[in-house]
């Protein structure tokens, strides 16, 4: 099937062969419409160069891993204690996007190793709840079991995070790391010539409640966009979508985002937008 952006391309051809009426419309449509996949024996390939595997990409500039700010005071929160917030959130963000276990296996034990007594046993009582929303598998990056193996050791990373005073629903105050990250992970189709770059858009916080007496109880909270990925509601885990197939689940729909652009890309206002479509990663 043909990628978000060569759709909206066909579609502005041939707005203008309508509007201009250079060529026989009915004729150059015919000629120019897809054929559907089932119908042709489409060539397993690389979309990703593995050998520059974020070549003639936004993320050819990315750095590798997450990088942690200076920190300095905030409020009531002495600069000691703002930048062990932020290597603390660091740690979360390695292990969630970076620990290899845990995106191709499904082994998120180094993210719970760094939840506290609290958000742990949430974490652990909501863990494959009914409800997806409240469900807590979808707070680690997990791809779907043999669909994807990493292409090269460097996943690309590009973002900040920035500690601001805040307070919760209760009243109660408490440090609140903001996180907005892009995160590029090169995969291939296991043991097959196929590739493609997933383009994770990150967005959220982590929040540390301190105790007074010298620890935090911290949370994570976010949310993000996986893409190209099938867009599989009912599962907490992310398939990639790979070129040589049709998209399972729900069609992507609405103006093709750039999954490169935090400011104004996928899900960047918070708005549910699981399966908008995205341009070429």
């Amino acid at each position: 099937m043909p990628s978000p952006a060569r759709l909206a391309l066909c579609t502005a051809v041939s707005a203008a062969l309508t509007l201009t009426a250079c060529a026989p419309l009915q004729e150059f449509l015919d000629e120019a419409a897809p054929t559907p996949l089932s119908e042709v024996s489409v060539p397993l390939v690389d979309r990703v160069d593995r050998d520059d595997p974020f070549g003639g990409t936004e993320a050819e500039d990315y750095a590798e891993g997450f990088e942690v700010p200076e920190a300095s005071a905030v409020g009531p929160y002495p600069s000691g204690r703002v930048q062990e917030a932020y290597e603390t959130t660091r740690d979360f963000m390695e292990a969630v996007y970076l620990d290899r276990d845990a995106v191709f296996g499904e082994d998120n034990s180094a993210f719970t190793a760094l939840l506290t007594d609290q958000s742990l046993a949430w974490y652990m009582e909501h863990h494959g709840h009914e409800d997806p929303e409240l469900d807590t598998r979808s707070i680690p990056f997990n791809l779907a079991p043999g669909t994807a193996e990493p292409i090269g050791d460097v996943v690309k990373v590009d973002g900040r995070m920035r500690a601001e005073e805040a307070d919760d629903e209760y009243g109660q105050d408490y440090l609140a790391v903001r996180t907005e990250y892009t995160i590029v992970h090169p995969v291939a189709r296991p043991g097959e010539p196929v590739s493609v770059r997933l383009v994770t858009s990150h967005y959220g916080e982590v929040s540390f409640y301190d105790n007074g007496d010298g620890t935090w109880e911290v949370f994570p909270n976010w949310w993000r966009f996986v893409g190209p990925t099938h867009c599989l509601l009912d599962e907490h885990t992310f398939t990639p979508a790979y070129p040589d197939e049709e998209p399972r689940g729900e069609r992507p729909r609405g103006v093709p985002d750039d999954p490169y652009d935090l400011e104004d890309g996928p899900a960047a206002d918070g708005a549910e937008n699981e399966c908008g479509a995205i341009r070429d990663t």
